[in-house]
């Protein structure tokens, strides 16, 4: 971790979600700062607030106490924390967005559907894809336009492991070579063997905060 100025950070975060705190909708001062080109994992149980952080950070869920607070001039985007179709709604064909983006970010797709193995189905329909495909595609699109923040909601849960794999690897070579800030929910052990950091919650409130040696 460097000493520059965080990317992005939440400071003293809390919502009230549906449910009360038992339903991981509701999260209370929250506080953690991610730098550019550093992976940080949300880890925890079920129920302990990873999505509903994620989604305040995301701007899709109100803060009710606190801030957050993205660097002047970064974009931020997203991936996991809607439904997928609405996600892919406005793409026909990943050729089809290959050919209206600006040559920069096409190159940058260009090369995710490769390594997420979906060149070759680059002229089918998003929305007919499988569900696994388009949860793939869905995470070559929120990249393709070289954002500086991506909050991603357990993106590879469910995946076949050589997806889920590629998906990780992908994503950690972009923090590694354009310092993409990157942050995680994750259940999936191999997406925290890339962390820089480590973030526990339990019952909505940050437990402990790790920097991954």
């Amino acid at each position: 971790m460097t000493d520059q100025r965080p990317a992005l950070r939440l400071c003293h975060v809390g919502t009230i979600g549906a449910g009360g705190i038992e339903s991981g909708r509701e999260i209370a001062d929250v506080t953690f700062a991610c730098e550019a080109g550093t992976w940080t994992a949300l880890v925890g149980p079920a129920a302990a607030g990873k999505t509903s952080v994620l989604r305040c950070a995301a701007g899709l869920d109100p803060v009710t106490a606190g801030d957050v607070r993205l660097a002047e001039g970064l974009r931020l985007t997203h991936v996991g924390l809607q439904p997928v179709k609405d996600q892919l709604a406005n793409f026909g064909t990943l050729a089809s967005a290959l050919d209206r983006l600006p040559t920069g970010p096409a190159e940058l797709l260009r090369e995710a559907l490769h390594r997420l193995n979906l060149w070759e189905e680059r002229d089918v329909p998003v929305l007919s894809l499988t569900e696994t495909r388009q949860r793939a595609a869905a995470v070559a699109i929120a990249v393709a336009d070289a954002p500086d923040v991506l909050l991603a909601d357990d993106p590879t849960n469910g995946l076949l492991p050589a997806t889920a794999a590629a998906i990780l690897e992908f994503l950690r070579d972009l923090v590694d070579r354009q310092g993409l800030c990157v942050v995680v929910s994750a259940t999936d052990l191999t997406a925290l063997e890339r962390a820089d950091a480590v973030v526990l919650l339990a019952e909505g409130r940050v437990v402990e905060t790790r920097v991954m040696p």
